[in-house]
């Protein structure tokens, strides 16, 4: 009997420790409440990547990156969320850059911004039919909070809202699940998997 091939989804977000994170354990649970036949037929992982606009943006004001910017805890709002979910994430989990074996190897690529996959398009272009923002997946047309560079404030504390302001991050978290449940059908139809809702 052949057994059957493994797609590959990756999920991307700038610091790979809030949106991108909470969809890489979210997904899978998903997918297991959802479709019993998909267990074990898509690997779903996460990672980070920052776009040379928001680095331009952020570098204008100036906004400093923490250090070190990967290899860090994910967000405890994220990670609370999960476990009201019965979704406990290892305490040695940590966050990640997106490599080119990454984008060589997966089968769909998920970014939260449209600055990330027009720059991860631009670098890799043989990639580009499987690169999509978590916007046109879940076919949203209203206001995205991570579209908006200026919500945090624009000084050192900007990177803070993923740790330091459990309000907005909630927000952050409550939009990413929404946007989830409206892509789902669309991710799995994208990877081969006929899904009708």
């Amino acid at each position: 009997m052949k057994r059957k091939r493994t797609s590959h989804l990756i999920f991307i977000c700038v610091c790979n420790r809030l949106r991108s994170a909470f969809s890489e354990f979210l997904f899978p649970k998903m997918m297991g409440e959802k479709d019993a036949r998909l267990d074990g037929r898509v690997k779903v992982s996460s990672a980070g990547f920052i776009p040379q606009k928001l680095r331009d943006h952020l570098a204008s004001v100036p906004v400093k990156f923490p250090d070190p910017f990967y290899n860090r805890p994910m967000a405890e709002m994220a990670r609370a969320t999960l476990f009201k979910k019965d979704i406990v994430v290892p305490e040695e989990w940590r966050s990640k850059e997106l490599t080119s074996e990454m984008v060589e190897d997966a089968d769909l690529l998920i970014t939260a911004l449209p600055e990330q996959k027009e720059e991860l398009i631009r670098l890799f272009p043989e990639a580009q039919a499987k690169i999509f923002t978590i916007k046109e997946m879940s076919r949203w047309d209203g206001y995205l909070l991570s579209e908006d560079f200026t919500v945090p404030p624009m000084d050192d504390t900007f990177w803070d809202y993923v740790d330091g302001d459990p309000e907005y991050a909630s927000k952050i978290i409550a939009l990413t699940e929404e946007m989830l449940i409206r892509a789902y059908p669309n991710i799995l139809n994208h990877l081969g998997f006929r899904v009708t809702k």
